[in-house]
Formats: C-alpha cells, structure tokens, sequence
C-alpha cells in the first residue's frame, strides 16, 4: 500500500468542482503512464454521462466501452462517439455478471454509491485481464463537509486497505485552499442556499487556478482518493 499526494499542474479553467477539475486532470496527465496499451476494453462501473469516453479519445485511446449503472443517463449517447463501440447496462455492479474480461475496471465517484462496495470490487477484480488494472476515485473523509451525507460512506485509508489489501496506489487530491474555494463557492450557496450563480461567475476559475498553484504548500483537508490496483494473482 502506498499513499501519495498529487495537483494538477494547471488547471483548464473549467466550473466543475475542485475534486471534479483535479480528477480530469489526474487522467490527462497520469493515463499515458498507467494504460501503455492504446487498445483497451473497459467496464465503467456507475458510469452516470460516460463522459469519461472523451478523456480517454483525447489521449489517443481506442477503446470499447462498457457503463453500467442502475439507470441510463440522458446524456450517454452524446459520448458514444468517443469509443469504437458503446454499451449500456442498466444493472447494479454488485450483481453484474459476464463472461468478458476487461484492461479496466473504472469507477468515477461511484464506490460511496454501492451498498457492498467490498463485493463490487471482488467482483471487477475477476473480470480483469491478467494485466489489467482498476481505477478508481472515491471521496476521501474531509468531502462530509462538502457535500454532507452523499452515498452510503466516505473513505478512508484503513477502508481502502481492507477493501484492496495491500497491493494498491492511492493518490490524494485537494488541499487547504480547494477546500475553502468548494466551501464558499459551492457547498453553502449551492447545496445549502440552492444559489449556483457564484460558481457561473468569471472569477471563480480565476480562484480555482489560484488554489491549485497553492494546495501543494497545505496539502490537507483532501477530498479525493485515487486507487489504483493490479489484477490479484
């Protein structure tokens, strides 16, 4: 088991949140390294949009995809054409069974929303090539006080090792002024005060590149795990 912790060095300036802008970037910037294949098959666990597909045909890969989620997002076939071929499952990951195997196993702040999180993941590992690998981002502890109760849990290190054992990677994201960017841009006017104009307004990706450059100096309060494992012999 190794904990890491990593920020993005820019950020594209888009109005998602921190955790969301830092995860995209982790992909853009950390892929290449870890999927060396360019052809690859993957399951995407939960996969709401699947706009994933985007990240991976933006760095070249040729991918055929699999989404599962227990119902079908309305903007999933607006991704399709990203992948050499798209399926959909309207199924929970806990009870998907299959004969294919799959490069990756890939879920996008979905574990918190599997009841048996520890079954999901048993499961993934099977239907994984010999080399292939899981991803996974899951909300860390401090993200309580983001987003409040979302999902059955948050994650924490001692959790990540029982679920993973000790043959994992996980990398953690955020930092002291990520934080409170999230706190008062977007936890107390969004999810408390259901007011979204703060966010929509010019500076916030101003401040959100302001706070990336500096998350590294206090790199506490993360928000966001990032695991990364290898098939289990």
């Amino acid at each position: 088991m190794k904990i890491k912790y990593w920020h993005p060095k820019k950020i594209r300036k888009g109005k998602g949140s921190p955790s969301r802008e830092y995860a995209d970037e982790f992909l853009y910037e950390n892929l290449g390294s870890i999927l060396t294949d360019k052809e690859i098959k993957i399951l995407d666990i939960g996969c709401g949009s699947g706009y994933i597909r985007k990240i991976f045909h933006d760095l070249g890969y040729k991918i055929i995809y699999t989404g599962i989620d227990i119902e079908k997002h309305k903007d999933f076939e607006q991704f399709d054409k990203y992948a050499l071929n798209s399926d959909f499952i309207k199924q929970k990951a806990e009870d998907f069974e299959t004969s294919e195997k799959y490069n990756l196993v890939f879920s996008f702040f979905a574990l918190e929303h599997i009841e048996n999180d520890f079954l999901a993941v048993s499961k993934a590992d099977k239907l994984l090539e010999k080399r292939g690998i899981q991803i996974h981002f899951v909300p860390a502890l401090w993200s309580l006080f983001l987003y409040f109760r979302h999902g059955y849990r948050r994650y924490t290190q001692i959790r990540l090792k029982k679920i993973f054992g000790e043959n994992f990677t996980a990398y953690k994201l955020g930092g002291f002024f990520s934080f409170f960017l999230h706190i008062f841009f977007i936890t107390i006017p969004e999810i408390i005060l259901k007011n979204n104009k703060p966010r929509q307004s010019n500076i916030y990706p101003t401040l959100l590149s302001i706070a990336n450059k500096f998350d590294h100096l206090l790199p506490i309060f993360s928000s966001v795990y990032i695991v990364i494992c290898s098939k289990q012999d």
